[in-house]
């Protein structure tokens, strides 16, 4: 007999389609349809729904129905900024170690890696998988991995985020180089350089907010 999904396994599907743009900010979604698709009652949907708004990725408007919420550029420069906070101590920790040599080699091993996906103007999710490696690599060699539980609800917005950013013509090619010079910089041992470029590479709201504007209903007008 066919297991049935449980609401954990909904949640997470709604989730990688509303991250992944499949499902669009704005869309309306059906309770209905859900539960037809995956062969479950409404209520099992609506545990998996009511997860969602918890954690901001869907609203529910009484005699309306349920939307994806719209990306709130406000939430997103503040995530960013919470993120490039913690990444540049973490950064500045890690330039101090005597030896980086281990992870030097599998941060090298990683972009590798990264460059089968140069040109890709889609944030797929087997680069996106190696783009949080690339990060963690530096982060756990100098703390354990608590610092990435505090970041998991950002970073679900700021991957959502990122596919916008990576469509609205900055594909993949930008985000791989930026983390080369990252590399070469602490190759180099230039904390100073390494800092900014980690910056440079983590705050992109204003990049996009100035790009095309065939995105534009994707945002909250705030």
């Amino acid at each position: 007999m066919e297991k049935l999904a449980s609401s954990e396994m909904i949640y997470n599907e709604l989730l990688d389609r509303i991250i992944s743009l499949e499902l669009q900010p704005g869309c309306k979604i059906s309770e209905n349809i859900i539960a037809e698709e995956f062969g479950v009652s409404r209520s099992v949907v609506r545990n998996s729904i009511a997860r969602l708004v918890q954690n901001g990725f869907l609203d529910v408007y009484p005699q309306r129905g349920t939307y994806v919420t719209l990306i709130d550029l406000n939430y997103i420069k503040t995530a960013l900024l919470i993120r490039i906070s913690i990444e540049k101590e973490v950064l500045y920790r890690f330039m101090k170690k005597d030896d980086k040599s281990e992870i030097i080699k599998k941060m090298e091993a990683n972009i590798d890696s990264q460059k089968k996906f140069y040109g890709y103007d889609e944030y797929i999710t087997e680069f996106k998988v190696l783009d949080e490696q690339f990060h963690e690599y530096i982060m756990l060699s100098v703390q354990n991995d608590d610092i990435l539980d505090l970041l998991k609800e950002h970073l679900l917005h700021i991957n959502r985020w990122r596919n916008v950013y990576v469509k609205s013509g900055h594909n993949l090619s930008k985000l791989i180089d930026e983390h080369s010079k990252i590399l070469d910089c602490i190759k180099k041992s230039d904390t100073k350089s390494a800092l900014a470029c980690m910056s440079e590479h983590i705050d992109t709201v204003t990049d996009v907010v100035s790009a095309s504007a065939t995105y534009s209903h994707f945002f909250k007008k705030n």
